[in-house]
C-alpha cells in the first residue's frame, strides 16, 4: 500500500489556541463582571493556523525553538487543552508521554498506576493483564514496580512511563523530550521499541531537540516557529533548515553519554531457538571487561553459544551489527564474511565465538550490539536461531573530528 492510500489517522485545520495572561490573580475574577468589550488580560497565542495531517504507519516530528509551541500542539491533539479555534479529528486511540510521570499518583504503586493508565485508555482490567508481562520487562525497574511512585528517580519515571505508553497497542504515539533523562542503554531500548512501532502501523509523533535522530526516525518533520507552522516536508530538509536558522553556522555540539552494561542479556530475543546465545561481553586485549573502545587499541566480543537443536552435521553461524543510538546500523559483520566455520556443538552443548577488532571510525558517542545466530538448512540457507538486540552497548571515544557518522581515510593536496 502507497503512503497516498493509507488512512488518516489525525487531521488538524486551522487550530489555534489563545491564552489568556492576567497581572494579578485577583483580575481573573474580576472579568466576569466587566464589560466584555474591556480586558484585563494581555492575549498571548501559543498557535495560530496550524493545519496538518497524518497518516497511519507514518511518524511526525516536530522542531522548534522553547516556546514555539511544540508542547500545546500536542496537548491539543491528545486531548488535555483545548483549541481556542479551529478542528481536530482524531482516528484511533491516542497515548502520549507529556512529561515524566503524566497522569501518575504519586501515593500509588507502579502497578496500580499501570492499571489507571490503562482504565483511562479504555482498556479491562484483563487487557491490561495481558500487557503486563511486556510492560514489566521493558520498565526493568525490578521490585520498585511495587513501590510508590514518588519514591522513583527521574530515570525510574522515564521507564515506567515510555514503558506504560509504548505498550497499551496505541493507534497514535506522543513523545515530548521525555526521553533526555534515560540513560544510554534506555534511549537504545527506546529508539529500538520506535521501530517495532513503526513496523506495527504506529503512528508516532516526536518532539525533540536531538537532531540527528529527527532525521533517522522521522518521514516527515514541522517547524513551528513563535506558534506558526515556518516549514514541514522531508526531515532532513527542514531539520536543516531549522538548526541554520537556530545556530547561524555555528558549530553543533554532541555530549558523550556515560554508559552502562546490562544486567541481562538484550532487550528483545527472536528467533527459531535451536541455537541461542548464553552469554555476551567485550574486552579489552588483556581480557578485562570495558564499555567503551578507543581508537586504534584492539577488543575483543566474546560471545557463547548453545545448541538446543541442531544436528552435528548442520552448520552453525554467528555475527553482529554495531547501531549508533538513533538505531542506525553503522557497520557489522559475521562468521561467514570472515571464512570461519563454527564447529557445531553436541546437543545442549556449548562453543565460543571470539571477534577481535579494532574499533571502526566512527563519530565519538553511544552505540550498541545486536547479536545474531543460525544454522544453514540443507539447501544451504541460513534459518534464525536467535536475534538479541542491544545486547551490549558501549561507547566509542575518540579525538578524530568526524563531521558524520563514519570516518573517512582521505588525504588532500593542492595543485597549482
Amino acid at each position: 500500500m502507497s503512503s497516498d492510500d493509507r488512512e488518516v489517522v489525525l487531521e488538524t485545520s486551522g487550530v489555534s489556541k489563545c491564552y489568556h495572561v492576567y497581572k494579578r490573580p485577583q483580575d481573573r475574577l474580576r472579568q466576569f463582571f466587566v464589560r466584555k468589550d474591556r480586558k484585563l488580560y494581555e492575549e498571548f497565542w501559543a498557535l495560530r493556523g496550524v493545519s496538518l495531517q497524518m497518516k497511519r504507519g507514518e511518524t511526525l516530528g516536530i522542531v522548534g525553538k522553547n516556546g514555539a509551541g511544540k508542547s500545546t500542539l500536542l496537548q491539543l491533539i491528545a486531548g488535555t487543552v483545548k483549541a481556542t479555534s479551529g478542528n481536530i479529528t482524531v482516528n484511533g486511540r491516542v497515548t502520549a508521554l507529556l512529561e515524566l510521570g503524566s497522569g501518575f499518583h504519586n501515593d500509588f504503586t507502579g502497578r496500580e498506576n499501570i492499571f489507571v493508565a490503562g482504565a483511562l485508555l479504555g482498556l479491562g482490567r484483563e487487557e491490561v493483564d495481558e500487557r503486563m508481562e511486556r510492560i514489566e520487562s521493558f520498565a526493568d525497574i525490578g521490585e520498585f514496580l511495587d513501590r510508590p511512585v514518588k519514591t522513583y528517580s527521574k530515570g525510574m519515571f522515564a521507564r515506567l512511563s515510555f514503558a506504560v505508553y509504548a505498550n497499551l497497542d496505541p493507534d497514535i504515539f506522543i513523545v515530548d523530550e521525555a526521553l533526555a533523562v534515560g540513560d544510554a542503554r534506555f534511549r537504545h531500548k527506546c529508539m529500538y521499541r520506535f521501530r517495532q512501532m513503526q513496523e506495527q502501523g504506529v503512528s508516532i509523533i516526536y518532539v525533540s531537540h536531538d537532531a540527528p535522530s529527527m532525521k533517522h526516525i522521522c518521514d516527515r518533520v514541522i517547524w513551528l516557529d513563535q506558534g506558526n507552522v515556518r516549514q514541514q516536508g522531508e526531515s532532513k530538509q527542514v531539520v536543516d533548515a531549522y538548526l541554520t536558522d537556530l545556530f547561524h553556522g555555528e558549530a553543533i555540539k554532541t555530549k558523550t553519554a556515560q554508559t552502562k552494561q546490562p544486567t541481562q542479556l538484550g532487550d528483545d530475543r527472536t528467533g527459531s531457538g535451536r541455537c541461542a546465545f548464553t552469554s555476551a561481553r567485550l574486552t579489552n586485549a588483556t581480557g578485562e571487561d570495558v564499555d567503551h573502545m578507543t581508537p586504534p587499541d584492539t577488543y575483543v566480543l566474546e560471545v557463547v553459544i548453545k545448541n538446543h537443536d541442531m544436528a552435528p552435521d548442520e552448520t552453525m553461524q554467528a555475527g553482529f551489527w554495531i547501531r549508533n543510538s538513533r538505531g542506525v546500523i553503522v557497520t557489522g559483520t559475521n562468521t561467514e564474511l570472515l571464512g570461519v566455520t563454527i564447529p557445531t556443538p553436541a546437543k545442549d552443548g556449548q562453543v565460543t565465538v571470539r571477534f577481535t577488532m579494532q574499533p571502526p571510525p566512527l563519530a565519538a558517542g553511544s552505540y550498541s550490539c545486536t547479536l545474531m545466530t543460525s544454522a544453514l538448512d540443507p539447501e544451504g540457507q541460513p534459518v534464525l536461531g536467535e536475534r538479541v538486540v542491544n545486547a551490549l552497548v558501549f561507547r566509542i571515544s575518540s579525538n578524530a573530528k568526524i563531521p558524520g557518522m563514519v570516518g573517512i581515510d582521505c588525504a588532500a593536496e593542492i595543485i597549482a
